[in-house]
């Protein structure tokens, strides 16, 4: 998974409030690193309901897209 959320469907260009994007993991990780234990993050992870792509982010718009 890379380190940006590189989504390239039609729900890029709708305004954010209305993107089929979710939140799987807000401002943390559960990485293979920790044991797969909760760590906060600067990071979330973020999937395209649409497409399917999935992607790590520290963007503002996390903040509007729902878990």
């Amino acid at each position: 998974m890379a380190v940006s959320f590189s989504c390239k469907c039609e729900e890029r260009k709708k305004p954010i409030a209305e993107r089929k994007w979710v939140v799987s993991q807000r401002c943390c990780n559960h990485s293979a690193f920790n044991g797969y234990h909760y760590t906060c993050s600067n990071y979330s992870t973020v999937r395209c309901l649409e497409c399917g792509a999935v992607g790590r982010t520290k963007a503002n718009y996390v903040l509007q897209l729902k878990d």
